[in-house]
């Protein structure tokens, strides 16, 4: 999408700023997106679905974010998970076989995972390496004392409020790394609670949101999305009338 489009990333300073920018476009990345605002969260999950599609209920995910695993755009932890987005799928074997590996003996040995001997032999990989340079492009004075945790452990992540999008809808982003593995234990955990929205209650809760001015509208303040509503707008009338 860079090679394309490199005009669109021009003032993104870091692999983060380029998967939120990514994301914007509705290209998959490693990032879910998040409000702070409950009423956001319900107004997509009132969204009535593609036409032709079966009607079904909506669901709002509550997270509860532990303050361990809560970091800003900037930090150290979340560039090393956003630079996966810049390897392979070999490499990226590569280092969740080391990890895992690491992970095995570490236990065999009643050892930390995380102590300074083993984060130095884990930075020491072929793979690992390979990201650190990635992740000193955009922060030359890295160390190569990245800790094998910090890529399969989710983050919420405060972006850049640069984004209309993003200040409209109080986002906010979850990054995700590896998938754990199972049957190892995390003390820090992202805890969630789903909430119904009975598909038969959208439109009220719509109608009731929109009272309030939360709608597409404020929402989505670019102008291709006003312009695709005034669109939208004019068919539904023609059709009424």
């Amino acid at each position: 999408m860079i090679s394309v489009q490199p005009h669109e990333f021009a003032s993104d300073e870091t692999m983060f700023d380029k998967l939120v920018r990514m994301q914007h476009f509705g290209l998959p990345t490693r990032l879910l997106d998040v409000s702070r605002n409950a009423l956001v969260a319900l107004f997509f999950a009132t969204e009535p679905g593609p036409i032709g599609s079966e009607p079904s209920d909506g669901i709002v995910t509550a997270f509860a974010i532990p303050s361990e695993l809560e970091k800003h755009y900037d930090s150290d932890s979340v560039s090393c998970i956003a630079n996966l987005a810049n390897m392979t799928s070999e490499e990226k074997d590569g280092i969740y076989r080391s990890i895992d590996r690491r992970l095995r003996l570490a236990e065999s040995l009643n050892e930390d995972i995380s102590s300074d001997k083993n984060i130095k032999k884990f930075n020491k990989d072929g793979g690992v390496e390979r990201l650190l340079q990635f992740i000193r492009v955009e922060k030359p004075h890295f160390q190569p004392i990245m800790n094998p945790i910090d890529l399969l452990v989710p983050y919420y992540v405060h972006p850049k409020m640069s984004n209309r999008r993003i200040l409209a809808q109080s986002g906010a982003f979850i990054i995700y790394g590896f998938d754990r593995p199972k049957n190892r234990f995390f003390p820090y955990q992202i805890e969630e609670t789903q909430f119904a929205v009975p598909q038969s209650e959208k439109s009220h809760i719509r109608e009731a949101l929109g009272n309030i001015g939360i709608d597409e509208s404020t929402l989505f303040p670019e102008i291709d999305k006003a312009a695709a509503r005034i669109e939208n707008d004019y068919k539904t009338r023609e059709r009424m009338g």
